[in-house]
């Protein structure tokens, strides 16, 4: 089998690591084009801007039309609201490319964005191409893995999970997206705006019930600062003095017919000191898992979005979702 033609669209810091993961693994893949609208990037060889000792002779493009016809896929890192990533994802759909995305309200859009969806799901069949949202969370520590453990139980109640992460191990683009550094009132203007901390919760929420067999009609959603109780050093912020915000708590609860079925709780702040992933699930039997120090949010990004080349290229049209493949898989080195 010949290698997969990819081209890799995005290069800020996820894009540009998932491009250089994709150049790592030449003996399955070949980049055969690099799209970013940045003016500083146009133009530069792909191998300049990831770092690498060595030119790649792959010109990064402002538009990626004339690329899309010779490749098989498109690792797609751009946006995180479908709002900002549609018209993209109908492009390559109408060029007949297969996508995996990082957008993380693509990972389960029939929720929120039931029109959209539609138009995503049926431009992806009418050009036989398939479309997928995944990254860490969403589209692995809050559903697809929930979604795999909920096999095990003849029957559940209620769905728990927990993720606390030390925001200083992300990148500097998610340490602002979570308030490092904020006043109170800053932050609580951020959260109004829509577009603040972490997304893509609901779409968690709703997908793994989904998978259950049972669509919600609620979830609610709440973010609270979390306050430094006392100063905290960061490497990118500085001393955080007492009293200013150093992260961010979100909780969510999905419901049907007025039960709650799942709830949610994440804390994303500096210094976390015992970060973890836990997943519980009320039912028959009870079952729990842990996963101490939590999963690498960026590293697990960047695998989730290669490793699933083989499945979506394997997979039938349309706008799926991880729970509707399966899983993804590493490489034996």
């Amino acid at each position: 089998m010949g290698k997969w033609k990819v081209v890799s669209v995005g290069l800020g810091p996820v894009g540009a690591s998932i491009a250089k993961l994709a150049v790592k693994r030449n003996s399955q893949i070949e980049i055969v084009g690099a799209v970013d609208s940045d003016p500083k990037l146009v133009g530069k060889d792909l191998g300049s801007v990831l770092g690498l000792d060595k030119n790649t002779g792959i010109s990064i493009q402002k538009d990626g039309k004339d690329l899309y016809k010779r490749a098989d896929i498109v690792l797609h890192a751009t946006a995180s609201f479908l709002s900002t990533a549609k018209t993209q994802l109908l492009e390559f759909c109408e060029n007949g490319v297969d996508v995996v995305s990082t957008c993380e309200e693509l990972s389960y859009p029939w929720f929120n964005h039931a029109e959209i969806a539609k138009e995503l799901d049926s431009s992806a069949k009418k050009n036989n191409v398939t479309l997928l949202g995944t990254g860490v969370n969403p589209g692995f520590v809050l559903d697809a893995l929930a979604v795999t453990m909920s096999g095990v139980c003849q029957s559940v109640s209620e769905i728990r999970a927990t993720r606390i992460l030390d925001a200083t191990k992300r990148r500097v683009p998610f340490q602002m997206k979570v308030g490092i550094g904020l006043s109170l009132d800053k932050f609580e203007e951020n959260v109004r705006t829509g577009k603040f901390g972490h997304i893509g919760l609901p779409e968690s929420l709703a997908m793994t019930c989904a998978s259950m067999g049972v669509e919600v009609d609620k979830i609610d959603q709440r973010i609270s600062p979390k306050i430094a109780t006392a100063p905290v050093k960061t490497e990118q912020f500085g001393v955080v003095e007492k009293g200013k915000v150093i992260g961010l708590v979100q909780d969510g609860n999905a419901f049907a017919k007025g039960k709650r079925l799942a709830s949610y709780h994440i804390e994303m702040y500096a210094g976390a000191s015992d970060p973890y992933d836990e997943i519980e699930f009320i039912g028959v039997p009870n079952i729990s898992l842990r996963i101490p120090g939590g999963t690498p949010g960026d590293i697990a990004t960047v695998a989730m979005i290669v490793n699933s080349i083989p499945r979506v290229i394997d997979s039938p049209a349309g706008l799926l979702t991880v729970k509707d493949l399966r899983p993804a898989t590493s490489v034996l080195s």
